[in-house]
């Protein structure tokens, strides 16, 4: 464990945050973008409307092709309303992990070893997307177990605890 400490001690602890912040961001936009790719390939929207009609003992025939439209854009804007829930969401623990809050932390500690789980099932999820959709997931995986790994490492130094200071 002291040789992971020792090298992710060797920039500043400071630095080590600005810079996990920064890549977060980056993959969770890259994420948002690759979900709105997944969600599209996979027609999730219309699958999901097929779906409630035939739970409600109705045919897709019953409807107007309007309303079916209404309801696959309704299905979309709600699907891209979540990912900036989820985006503003991660935004705000963020700011405060970049503001050295313990909490905050506990959050990017979760966030980076879930996502990594979740980039492991995608790498073997065939979604149609080609190589670069392999490629992103198989390094966002290692990069969340880095970023995992140097946050918890770094904890004392990059947190205010009770009656400790951080650097």
């Amino acid at each position: 464990m002291e040789k992971i400490r020792a090298h992710f001690l060797k920039y500043p602890p400071r630095v080590f945050v600005f810079v996990t912040v920064t890549l977060l961001i980056i993959t969770d936009l890259l994420n948002s973008w690759y979900l709105t790719l997944y969600w599209d390939k996979k027609n999730f929207a219309q699958l999901l409307i097929q779906q409630s009609i035939r739970r409600s003992g109705l045919l897709a025939e019953d409807f107007n092709p309007d309303t079916i439209n209404e309801m696959l854009s309704f299905m979309n804007n709600t699907f891209h309303f979540f990912l900036v829930i989820i985006l503003a969401n991660n935004f705000f623990f963020y700011f405060f992990y970049l503001q050295k809050k313990l909490w905050a932390q506990g959050f990017v500690l979760f966030y980076t070893l879930t996502a990594a789980m979740l980039a492991v099932t995608f790498v073997f999820d065939n979604a149609e997307l080609g190589a670069a959709w392999f490629i992103y997931n198989a390094a966002s995986f290692l990069l969340y177990v880095y970023l995992y790994f140097g946050v918890k490492v770094l904890k004392p130094e990059t947190t205010l605890e009770r009656g400790k200071k951080g650097r």
